[in-house]
């Protein structure tokens, strides 16, 4: 177990899915106590395995163990009085607090900033929304594939020419949104540590997404237009190429000028770099399609061991697109503690770490998530209910 940076910070979830639980995953590994509430019947992520080809089974369900490691969990009924006096003892305790609720659902619970910030103003609130605080769409619901990936651009872009658009996996925008509020929560208690005034912390998908595209959302302005083929990359030394062996690889080379006297003399071809169609950037973007399929054919005359070998050698930025298969059995993955293995009914199984590093602080335990309501009785009891009451409160449906 490593040292917890965060011991001693309480965090309140009140969220499902992915981008806001994975906002307090990366705090509980860094050692905050988080509590995850979940309404009766559990958080929607127990159940989408199937969707991934993954067992429908709560002692198996990696996409929620995933999410939500080395978390506390307690089921909740809010629209229950004795289930909102539960929350709100456990809120007075908490120094953050996390949502993925819309914003009228946490007015109509009471629940929402501007209220909770009246009795509690240290409180920093944490909120993940599909579209952002403001405008036409901020009450719309927003998933990462919505939100994020089709409305914000990857979607309708980074896919080859002539084809479909890209198939969006789950949490390709969520785990980004996610670390970008872990991030804004932080600084704002720091904030709160010194001044003792709160903050509401908001990120949304859209701008997440945005964000990440912004350099190519800003040539948009110049000209720039996607999709494109893989031979229209006006840098043919960024595109993609295959092997001899049928194996897809990634050039990265995006200063070409300096680019592109080593590379010719790679691939066997010097005369390319002193050709004024190819010599800068520049004049190659004209025509980009002619060296690329240069490229191309040389490429496709080696193996990836002999392109591997001699693009190492040469210091040129250059890597196998591995499939996910691949990357399970990537010793540079395990070599860099990328992954952890723990048991399930099925037999051990690979599951990813958060990716900030700490060099003094070590790895942190990698607990499994909260079984449905498994920490409920305690989490109680801590806050002085007894165990009759507990009993009584379960009988109603107040909590599980």
């Amino acid at each position: 177990m490593g040292l917890k940076l965060l011991e001693g910070v309480k965090v309140l979830e009140l969220a499902t899915f992915i981008a806001a639980p994975a906002a307090t995953r990366a705090m509980a590994d860094w050692g905050a106590q988080v509590i995850k509430i979940e309404s009766i019947g559990g958080d929607p992520i127990r159940y989408v395995g199937p969707g991934n080809k993954m067992p429908l089974d709560q002692d198996e369900s990696l996409a929620f163990d995933f999410e939500n490691a080395n978390k506390q969990g307690i089921a909740l009924n809010l629209k229950s009085a004795k289930g909102m006096e539960i929350f709100m003892k456990l809120l007075n305790e908490a120094d953050i607090f996390v949502t993925n609720l819309r914003s009228q659902a946490l007015v109509k619970l009471g629940i929402d900033y501007e209220t909770l910030s009246k009795n509690k103003p240290e409180l920093v609130f944490g909120q993940v929304l599909g579209y952002g605080a403001k405008g036409p769409l901020k009450d719309k619901p927003g998933f990462d594939f919505t939100a994020f990936a089709a409305r914000g651009g990857y979607s309708g872009t980074l896919y080859e020419k002539g084809t479909s658009p890209v198939n969006i996996v789950p949490g390709f925008g969520d785990h980004a949104c996610g670390m970008y509020l872990a991030t804004g929560l932080l600084a704002s208690y720091i904030h709160a540590l010194k001044t003792g005034k709160g903050e509401k912390v908001t990120v949304s998908l859209f701008h997440a997404a945005v964000y990440g595209l912004a350099i190519v959302i800003h040539s948009a302005q110049y000209g720039n237009r996607y999709p494109i083929s893989r031979e229209d990359m006006l840098n043919p030394l960024q595109s993609t190429y295959i092997t001899k062996d049928e194996i897809w690889v990634q050039l990265a080379l995006p200063d070409y000028n300096r680019s592109i006297g080593r590379f010719s003399a790679v691939i066997g071809q010097p005369e390319l770099a002193k050709d004024e169609r190819y010599d800068t950037l520049a004049h190659v973007s004209q025509n980009p399609q002619e060296l690329n399929r240069i490229i191309f054919d040389a490429i496709k005359e080696k193996t990836l061991e002999e392109c591997t070998k001699m693009f190492d050698e040469a210091d040129l930025c250059f890597e196998i697109c591995q499939t996910w298969e691949q990357i399970i059995e990537d010793p540079q993955a395990w070599e860099s503690d990328i992954f952890e293995k723990l048991d399930y009914p099925s037999g051990p199984k690979v599951m990813t770490r958060t990716p900030v590093m700490f060099e003094n602080a070590g790895l942190p335990d990698y607990k499994k998530g909260p079984t449905y309501g498994g920490d409920t009785n305690e989490i109680l009891s801590s806050i002085g209910f007894t165990t009759e009451d507990i009993d009584s409160m379960r009988g109603k449906g107040e909590i599980q």
